[in-house]
């Protein structure tokens, strides 16, 4: 491999490091998970409240005590395994939301005055929809949208606010979908819109717009947020220099999934960090307050799970040889915590922290060695390769190289859309097919009317209308032809279907792509119809304008004692003239309606209508029944 993307990456860390302040910014968190929908009928999560409680975890190691606040309910299974924190954790309702940003406002107030920095989180885990391009989160009694989370970032007021989201949809909670635009954003549309929206805050997000949130039993968590965590305890610090970044961050969690063979259930995210800059700081753990750090040499490559005394998945790292890595676990996961070596000659053994004292280093040799437990080494087929592939500066370095060869990625796209648009593409297919037949009729009568007015007024032996006769038969012959030849140059939709199938057929094509792709075409097409419109129209009314004349000059020769033949030679003429600038007119106004009204449909209705779907949920003491659907 060159050296050269390997530099550009290290100088680029270094370059950003040399503007980190002295001293880490103090961090405060909001966590926010919700296994249950406040609406009827959706099926509930398993493990987001899992998921509040170690992020909870993760952030109370680096912030100042009571600067983590954790909104879920924990379920029987999560409270065992978290007991401290079921007297602190409260319901993740829209007024416990509220409450606790204002509390946290007032702190990270208090250290602003004092001079310091303070960097805000909201994170959360849990359930995410859109309705008429606005994304939103569900809380436990009611949905949090943008708008929501743009007044809760004014009020926290931190230095710098991070915003993550594990959930469906969450695209859509900082990138609304404007009425009218496109179903889909790249990159620099984000880009934009933060800079615009929220230009001192930076968005780690799942981009799924699934109807599915990914758990993983083994991991007991959702895939993204296990990925996600791991990365923020420092298994994403390519560089080693005790921060993470959100290039970093986006690069670990891509490489992290990238053999999994199903493209679903790959973790896909999108990072960029406050003032549009990937290079920002995601987390610097230098803030770490009482935190076990695990240090790893620099000269073996090593691939790890790290489960904590009662068996519970917190990390995983694939470590590349030649770098040097420090893990920060909170020192309660850190007691008791079990180290298990994947891959290596010595594989079936795990390694045992017993007992270690917060703010503390230990190596791996530390560890007591043993057996792995037999129940431990079960995993879900198509997520055994999650992290199969080492992460170190190298494979940073190559990610951002292959990136930047790539074509930018589309967000937004749902199984939905996707659905939407194979159904769209058979219907335009079809519509234009029938409507390819009546053109040609019409192109058909457009010609033989410019062909016998011209005749016509040729016929008549005077210079005047031979002139006149010449000039119409030469202006119907061009615009016909550059009509007949923008119609060859349109799309062809059966074409344009065929591609599309086969991408969808293809595992390897991005369906997001795929949609933005046909999305793009078939706007082309539309500017092409109203192009042809355009000259349509233009032409009818000069052909209604020829006509006019004609018989204004036939009605006038009657009058001043032309001969009959002249004057029925010239009505007929400018009758011809008129019928073929009416039939121009008619293609001009009468034959899009079919094609734009679909496409009209595709760019503005924000999803495909649920049908009503009744079902029974149980509830302690009985059932309810619900209805839901589009009415």
């Amino acid at each position: 491999m060159s050296l050269l993307p390997l530099a550009l990456a290290l100088t680029l860390s270094t370059t950003a490091a040399e503007g980190l302040p002295s001293s880490p910014p103090v961090v405060f968190a909001l966590v926010v998970s919700n296994n249950h929908s406040y609406a009827p009928g959706r099926a509930a999560l398993q493990y987001a409240d899992d998921d509040g409680a170690k992020y909870h975890e993760v952030f109370s190691m680096l912030a100042e005590p009571g600067g983590t606040v954790l909104l879920t309910v924990l379920d029987t299974d999560t409270r065992r395994l978290f007991p401290a924190l079921v007297p602190v954790a409260r319901a993740s309702t829209f007024a416990n939301v509220t409450d606790a940003a204002r509390t946290l406002a007032e702190r990270i107030a208090e250290v602003k005055r004092s001079g310091r920095e303070a960097d805000f989180y909201f994170v959360f885990a849990g359930h995410g929809d859109v309705d008429k391009g606005r994304g939103f989160l569900e809380l436990a009694d009611r949905a949090f949208d943008s708008e929501d989370l743009r007044a809760l970032l004014r009020q926290v007021d931190a230095t710098r606010a991070h915003v993550l989201l594990d959930s469906c949809n969450s695209f859509f909670v900082v990138s609304p979908r404007k009425a009218g635009g496109r179903r889909y954003a790249t990159p620099a549309d984000m880009t934009q819109q933060l800079a615009e929206r929220l230009p001192a805050v930076g968005v780690l997000l799942s981009t799924s717009a699934e109807a599915e949130v990914y758990e993983w039993s083994e991991l007991q968590s959702g895939v993204f947020s296990h990925v996600v965590r791991a990365g923020l305890m420092g298994a994403a610090d390519a560089d080693a220099d005790g921060r993470i970044t959100y290039a970093e961050m986006e690069a670990f969690a891509s490489i992290a999934a990238q053999e999994i063979p199903n493209p679903l259930f790959r973790p896909r995210l999108f990072a960029l960090g406050p003032g549009r800059s990937t290079q920002a700081t995601l987390l610097d753990l230098r803030a770490a307050r009482s935190a076990v750090t695990l240090k790893l040499d620099a000269a073996p490559p090593v691939r790890l799970t790290l489960r904590d005394a009662q068996g519970l998945r917190w990390a995983d790292v694939n470590k590349e040889a030649g770098v040097p890595l420090a893990l920060r676990l909170p020192s309660g996961v850190a007691r008791g915590m079990e180290v298990e070596r994947l891959g290596g000659p010595d594989a079936a053994w795990a390694w045992t922290l017993e007992g270690v004292a917060p703010d503390t280093s230990v190596e791996l040799a530390g560890f007591a060695p043993g057996p792995v437990p037999a129940a431990a080494r079960g995993v879900r087929e198509q997520l055994r390769q999650l992290f199969a592939t080492p992460f170190g500066p190298r494979a940073l370095a190559a990610y951002e190289q292959a990136r930047s060869s790539e074509q930018p990625p589309v967000y937004g796209i749902s199984l939905a859309d996707r659905e939407r648009m194979r159904q769209q593409l058979e219907t335009f297919s079809a519509v234009e097919r029938d409507r390819s037949r009546t053109q040609t009729i019409l192109f058909g009568s457009s010609l033989v009317t410019s062909i016998g007015s011209s005749l016509l007024l040729v016929a008549q032996g005077d210079s005047t209308s031979r002139l006149q006769g010449y000039t119409t038969l030469g202006l119907g012959v061009f615009i016909n032809g550059a009509d007949l030849v923008q119609h060859l140059r349109k799309e062809d939709p059966d074409a344009l279907l065929q591609e599309f199938h086969a991408a969808e057929a293809d595992p390897a094509a991005d369906p997001g792509r795929t949609v933005a792709r046909v999305d793009y075409r078939l706007n082309r097409f539309l500017a092409q119809e109203r192009k042809v419109r355009r000259q349509l129209e233009t032409l009818g009314w000069l052909y209604l304008a020829s006509g006019v004349v004609t018989v204004a000059q036939a009605e006038h020769g009657r009058l001043t004692g032309a001969s009959h033949e002249e004057v029925v030679n010239r009505e007929l003429a400018g009758l011809a003239a008129l019928v073929g600038g009416v039939s121009y007119l008619l293609r001009a106004r009468s034959t899009e309606s079919a094609t734009e009204h679909l496409l009209h449909q595709w760019a503005t209705d924000p999803d495909v209508r649920r049908l009503p779907r009744v079902s029974v949920v149980p509830t302690r003491g009985g059932a309810m029944l619900a209805v839901d659907g589009s009415f």
